[in-house]
């Protein structure tokens, strides 16, 4: 009995130790790593006045163009994300200080923006990531004056300090 019982207890030895061997855990660790950062936004604006002039001066009768654009690319980079622009033309300054004074955005050649605030002009454009958006737009200021004299002012030519003010603002579209 004594036999039997020493192989019944030594089988159960090696089921144990051939059944523990089986469920051992094997684990392995795999590091990545990545850089995190931001996606670039990028967008500029640039104008002049046409002719290179400093200052739009008006007498009656006349007009000047003030030029400007904007893209979504700065320093040669593409914004990578959409980006939404809305642009406010304020001339408030200018219409108070010069009778009959008419004020018109072009795109295109075509009349733009909503001009429903007196003094202002707003719109909006979009551009998508990655791809360059380049929007081209004309302000049109002319002295209305039909020469009647009745809207002369003393002087002969009036020009405007801070008389116009082009303010964009760029948001990322989210999706």
């Amino acid at each position: 009995m004594k036999k039997k019982l020493l192989l019944v207890v030594l089988a159960l030895a090696i089921l144990t130790s051939l059944t523990a061997g089986t469920l051992a855990v094997y684990t392995k660790t795999i590091e990545k790593t990545a850089t995190v950062e931001a996606k670039q936004f990028a967008f500029s604006v640039e104008g002049s006045v046409e002719d290179g002039s400093e200052v739009i001066s008006l007498a009656p009768t006349e007009s000047m163009d003030y030029n400007f654009s904007i893209t979504n690319v700065e320093n040669g980079a593409v914004a990578e994300i959409p980006l939404e622009y809305t642009t406010t033309i304020d001339y408030s300054k200018a219409i108070a200080s010069i009778p009959d004074l008419e004020v018109k955005l072009y795109k295109d050649g075509s009349e733009f923006g909503d001009a429903s605030v007196p003094g202002k002009i707003t719109f909006t454009a979009q551009s998508d990531a990655g791809t360059t958006f380049l929007g081209e737009y004309k302000i049109t200021f002319k002295w209305a004056d039909d020469g009647d004299g009745e809207t002369q002012v003393s002087q002969t030519d009036v020009s405007v300090t801070g008389g116009l003010l082009v303010s964009v603002v760029a948001e990322q579209i989210a999706n």
